[in-house]
């Protein structure tokens, strides 16, 4: 029996208990009324004595019957209540077991989805082998917008990104998700997208600058695009990751993922180590500046790219050699019409110049033989 047939039957079982009553009522009272009317008081006494023998336990059980019934409908009633506010309590649990549910799958500043959702569509993809584009972005220039501005500062820059590259996804495909993977790190993907339109997307999106705590300034995104073709997402993501780090050394650059430029990743999706910012120094081949006048710089750079700077170096040495080679013009011997004007350098500018050039010479010479130095180590210990 449901609640609702439990009341009405309970209510029911009190109007019958109130009607016998009232119906005793009447057969007790209007033959004595009637007879004492008449002036037959002693019969109409005798009568409501006998009446009151026998109804007055009938009265008395519908009475009882009555005040059960009230408590039973009181108590149904209450618990009535009682579950009202359970239910309410639960579902206002449950609303907020909801909304904690979401933010722990959300980013509190941009709203967008987290890693933990990105990482789920990743692996939704690879499960059916659905072509999947990624793009992994990493802002550029954060350090300076909050020393700069304050981390409220870098909140709206960070924003800002999030907006444009929501912007660029719609774009290209509807059913497009962004997400924020890190605190300076945004990944797009998109199904069956074209890597070109997303990356010309992408750019067109970033290419308009943005105010951040009242300055104008321009967002610099660097952005790494790979596609799964249907296989491994997540390897996907790793190439999209290299590509990004190529596209950070450039600087505020967009870049499809080329294997001979950003790399082959590992199987486990580790970075690959064929680029120069992940070679180890190593303190043999590390260019210092000895002097003390300027700070200390490591550069690491492969065999072949040191003797092209070396190179370099000595070519810039040649030049400026050359320039303590020109002599002084004799202004007195000069044929040129009177209109024109000699610019050939007088003995007093070359020895100006010959001094410069010397400074410069002994710079790029002494960077020249340092670098070379470090060279002749590092082949002697390969």
């Amino acid at each position: 029996m449901s609640k609702s047939d439990a009341r009405s039957t309970d209510r029911g079982d009190l109007l019958r208990t109130t009607a016998t009553i009232a119906i005793v009522a009447i057969l007790v009272t209007a033959p004595v009324a009637f007879l004492a009317a008449y002036g037959q008081l002693a019969v109409a006494v005798l009568i409501a004595v006998i009446a009151m023998q026998s109804w007055v336990p009938v009265g008395i059980i519908a009475t009882t019957r009555l005040l059960r019934q009230q408590r039973r409908l009181a108590a149904a009633h209450a618990r009535e209540e009682e579950l009202g506010r359970r239910v309410a309590a639960g579902a206002a649990h449950e609303e907020q077991l909801r909304r904690e549910l979401l933010a722990a799958k959300t980013d509190p500043l941009t709203g967008l989805p987290n890693r933990t959702l990105a990482e789920r569509a990743i692996a939704a993809a690879s499960a059916v082998a659905a072509p999947l584009t990624i793009a992994f972005a990493d802002a550029d220039g954060l350090h300076a917008v909050n020393a700069n501005g304050g981390h409220a500062a870098g909140d709206q820059y960070l924003k800002a990104i999030a907006v444009r590259l929501l912007h660029a996804a719609a774009s290209v495909s509807a059913g497009a998700q962004v997400a924020r993977t890190g605190g300076d790190e945004f990944m797009i993907l998109v199904p069956r997208a074209d890597a070109t339109a997303l990356r010309d997307a992408i750019r067109v999106a970033l290419v308009r600058p943005v105010i951040v705590a009242g300055r104008r300034m321009q967002l610099r995104v660097s952005v790494g695009i790979a596609l799964s073709g249907g296989g491994n997402a997540r390897y996907a993501l790793a190439q999209a990751d290299a590509a990004m780090f190529t596209a950070k050394r450039a600087g505020n650059q967009t870049l499809i993922y080329d294997a001979d430029r950003d790399g082959v990743p590992e199987l486990d999706g580790t970075r690959p180590r064929v680029r120069r910012r992940d070679v180890e120094p190593d303190r043999d081949t590390t260019a210092r500046a000895t002097d003390g006048t300027a700070p200390t710089t490591r550069l690491v750079c492969s065999l072949d790219e040191a003797a092209t700077i070396a190179n370099a170096l000595w070519l810039a040495y040649d030049r400026w050699a050359a320039v303590l080679q020109a002599e002084p013009s004799d202004s007195a011997a000069s044929t040129a019409p009177v209109e024109t004007i000699d610019v050939t350098p007088t003995a007093e500018g070359l020895d100006r110049t010959a001094a410069f050039a010397e400074a410069e010479m002994a710079k790029y010479a002494g960077l020249a033989r340092r670098i070379s130095a470090a060279i002749d180590a590092a082949s002697e210990h390969s």
